[in-house]
């Protein structure tokens, strides 16, 4: 199809609307399409592995409000994990999910540094649509007798 037949049968020529169809209606709607494109680009996916990886990055770089909303609870007070105190050691890490049931995600990170590394487990929870750290439940996994302790039960 020529230049010229294309932009007849889309109306493009001057003057000529394309079957009834008139040029604000065409730019309004390449406008909107434009839109939405621009939209989801900036859309994520959550997986359990890319919000512990966030969370981390949160915490390394001191962004305690990012790293709160990236969790369950919302509020980092009284949160054990020690993330915060490795900004600027140097440290690396990288999170991968050992184990998804349901709603409920194990993600493993292991941290590096020059001397050695450690693996530390992190779980997650669907919440909507989004994964969402537990920082209740990651206690509880480092430390079997913290929720025992948390009511008042000795080990």
């Amino acid at each position: 199809m020529s230049h010229g037949r294309v932009t007849s049968a889309l109306g493009l020529e001057r003057g000529t609307p394309a079957r009834g169809r008139s040029r604000p209606l065409i730019s309004a709607a390449f406008a909107l399409a434009l839109l939405v494109s621009l939209l989801c680009a900036g859309c994520t996916s959550s997986t359990p592995e890319g919000t512990v990886r966030d969370f981390i990055r949160a915490r390394l770089s001191g962004e305690e409000k990012k790293a709160a909303g990236l969790t369950v609870e919302g509020d980092l007070t009284d949160y054990l994990g020690g993330e915060g105190f490795l900004a600027g050691s140097g440290v690396s890490f990288e999170a991968s999910t050992v184990e998804v049931s349901g709603d409920r995600a194990r993600v493993t990170a292991r941290f590096r540094w020059e001397e050695g590394e450690a693996e530390v487990s992190y779980i997650c929870l669907r919440v909507g649509s989004r994964w969402k750290v537990s920082l209740r439940e990651t206690e509880e996994s480092w430390i079997p007798d913290l929720k025992r302790l948390r009511e008042g039960e000795s080990p």
